[in-house]
């Protein structure tokens, strides 16, 4: 693992490493970074001592990995947030982002490295209260302890998300098998909500398909997003 005190981001160090021949599970660590990213290229505010800002890799370089293993990641996030915080009902925002309470708590960014591993980005709000957000976050973002979740460490919290990200995609299935479907299917606060694609089309979300598309119900019949987002609009 390289920690540092701050970084641009977690992973451009990450990919570099990784074409160097890093190992899967490689971990970078930061505890600020000066341009972190979500999907899409959006800026992620990573504030010093306020989140877990960290990245690591994943074995697995095929679409259908890189397709799955956000959604993995997502149900290792929710899983180990449900550990360290019982009280805590985190979901999971096809394809990348966990929210808390109908805010965003955190989000994943799979990015390919040209290797045979995948970088995984994933940036949580650990300690920010509403006045730490930028305005146009406010209304939307939360942390653990706006959620009531106070004291976690950022080691406890990365400590136990790659134990679970371990079990899960080492190596990355193929498709996502009855017991994952449903777990993921169980976390999912799109399901049964009507939705907007990034294109336009309005649908009502009806859960996961075994590939991690999201399934859409539009004018009778189901459509499979494979790709971009999403906006519940109900």
């Amino acid at each position: 693992m390289e920690a540092y005190g701050q970084l641009p981001s977690t992973n451009e160090r990450l990919r570099a490493l990784a074409e160097q021949g890093a190992g899967p599970f490689t971990v970078v660590l930061a505890d600020s970074q000066s341009a972190g990213k979500g999907r899409g290229g959006k800026r992620w505010e990573s504030p010093a001592g306020m989140g877990l800002w960290f990245s690591f890799l994943v074995p697995g370089e095929s679409l259908v990995s890189l397709t799955l293993v956000p959604i993995l990641v997502g149900l290792a996030t929710t899983r180990a947030l449900e550990r360290i915080c019982p009280s805590l009902d985190p979901g999971i925002k096809w394809p990348n982002d966990i929210e808390v309470e109908g805010r965003k708590l955190g989000g994943i960014l799979c990015e390919s490295t040209g290797t045979e591993a995948a970088v995984v980005g994933v940036g949580l709000n650990l300690r920010q209260g509403i006045g730490d957000f930028a305005p146009g976050l406010k209304e939307r973002a939360a942390s653990l302890e706006m959620a009531g979740c106070r004291g976690v460490s950022r080691s406890m919290v990365a400590t136990e998300l790659l134990s679970e990200v371990r079990s899960l995609a080492d190596p990355p299935p193929s498709f996502l098998d009855q017991r994952l479907r449903q777990a993921v299917n169980d976390r999912d606060i799109l399901k049964g909500r009507t939705v907007r694609t990034d294109s336009g089309v309005v649908g009502k979300a009806i859960g996961l398909a075994a590939d991690g598309a999201l399934l859409i119900e539009v004018e009778g019949r189901v459509q499979a997003l494979r790709a971009g987002g999403v906006t519940a609009v109900i």
